[in-house]
């Protein structure tokens, strides 16, 4: 649902409540498949009094996904006529909210016709250095909004939910990861480019629906978008750090395509064929760039290929060294905060090599991750996890042996993180 749409309906939940009748609203809303038998049995079990509870169907209907609204109206205009005036006061606002209108968002999908840059933007290097993903102002007009994504039925993996929280380590805390506001989860699933300029990831679909499965299984709220531009890319960025989805108690950043390893970077191609630099994604969660995220737990999962070379298993030395910084003894700390903490970032591979995806279960990456998440974030901590997710990834092989070694790293994630599925601590808030 659009922001324009939301804020209709939360404007005028007392005009709503007083010209419905929540018992019908609610079993309109399970038939046509709005809400499932559960939501609304949640709502009424967190809901002590009538009008609580009939607010609440509302503001949960504003939380089904892109068709929600259309769906209201339609309810309305058949049942509760003054309900359907006040969400459409005139026929010209119809012609905004109708399913065949062209200029409707997709949750999934929101791409505008390809227009010429006017700045130098990520992908356009220039002495090393790529602009910030955000802040740039762009010829083309995105017609992205930020949505979340629908609850959809467990696929193949199911998760295990936690029976209280995991005992931490004596020596290392844990962060705080029992509220319903669990997390969100932003996933990029790039699949198809312009022009062919690279080739379809096939099987990168079923990539899709376990993460989004995985995810919401988890309590994250989703986010889930496929083939999206570079201009979609920077204005649901600027959707998401303004929204409140960001009150959570984590935050995963998982994108899906075609990418490269080039001169110590890592370069990850978009729908349009632009290209966006991981250096440059991590900046815009950085303490400086995202504040509501200070002090919280982020993920970041890269699934593509960082190079052309198949691992073959053979014994390789790095030529690259990393050399350590220094610091300026004269120049005083501007902050107690580092810039970049808190940050886990997970490769499908490590630097010069490829990743591998199967055209009918999906990537390596992927599947290991969901197969393991499913059996042992219940009790296992963020990064042990991502260590038996290697280990698992570790044992496909393709027709030529070539294998995949998933790489991590941590950048002040000092605390262990337990994901603890199922387990709510602090009072629920629908």
């Amino acid at each position: 649902m659009n922001n324009k749409d939301r804020y209709i309906i939360n404007t005028n939940l007392d005009k709503l409540v007083n010209n419905t009748n929540y018992n019908a609203l609610r079993s309109e809303c399970i038939q046509r498949n709005m809400l499932s038998q559960t939501m609304a049995s949640r709502i009424e079990s967190m809901a002590q009094d009538e009008i609580t509870r009939h607010k609440k169907l509302f503001e949960k209907i504003t939380k089904r996904g892109p068709k929600a609204f259309d769906t209201l109206l339609n309810i309305c205009q058949q049942m509760f006529p003054k309900a359907y005036s006040i969400l459409k006061p005139s026929s010209n606002d119809h012609q905004m909210h109708s399913t065949h209108n062209p200029q409707r968002v997709r949750s999934v999908s929101c791409n505008v016709a390809p227009k010429a840059y006017s700045f130098r933007g990520p992908g356009d290097v220039e002495d090393g250095k790529m602009n910030n993903i955000a802040s740039n102002a762009l010829v083309e007009e995105s017609k992205c909004m930020l949505e979340v994504y629908p609850d959809i039925l467990p696929t193949t993996f199911s998760v295990k939910l936690s029976n209280g929280p995991s005992e931490t380590h004596p020596k290392v805390p844990a962060y705080p990861m029992k509220s319903r506001n669990r997390g969100v989860a932003f996933i990029v699933n790039v699949i198809t480019f312009l022009k062919d300029v690279h080739p379809k990831r096939n099987g990168a679909d079923i990539d899709g629906r376990n993460l989004i499965s995985i995810f919401q299984q988890l309590g994250f709220v989703v986010f889930y978008y496929e083939d999206i531009t570079m201009a979609d890319l920077k204005e649901l960025l600027v959707q998401l750090k303004d929204s409140e989805h960001l009150s959570c108690d984590c935050f995963a950043f998982y994108i899906l395509s075609h990418g490269d390893h080039r001169k110590g970077s890592d370069y990850i191609f978009l729908h349009d064929n632009s290209i966006l630099r991981v250096e440059d994604l991590l900046t815009e969660f950085n303490t400086v760039n995202c504040t509501r995220l200070v002090r919280k737990p982020k993920l970041f999962f890269i699934s593509i290929c960082r190079g052309v070379q198949s691992d073959l298993g053979l014994y390789r030395l790095s030529t690259n060294t990393e050399r350590d910084g220094m610091i300026d003894s004269r120049k005083p700390l501007p902050s107690n905060i580092a810039t970049y903490c808190d940050m886990l970032v997970c490769y499908a591979t490590v630097p010069g090599f490829a990743a591998h995806r199967d055209t009918n279960t999906g990537s390596w990456f992927v599947e290991s991750m969901c197969k393991i998440w499913s059996e042992h974030a219940h009790d296992t901590d963020v990064e042990i996890l991502m260590k038996l997710v290697g280990e698992y990834a570790a044992t496909y092989r393709t027709e030529t042996a070539a294998l995949q070694t998933i790489c991590t790293e941590q950048r002040g994630f000092f605390k262990q993180l337990y994901l603890n599925p199922g387990y709510y601590e602090l009072p629920s808030e629908l």
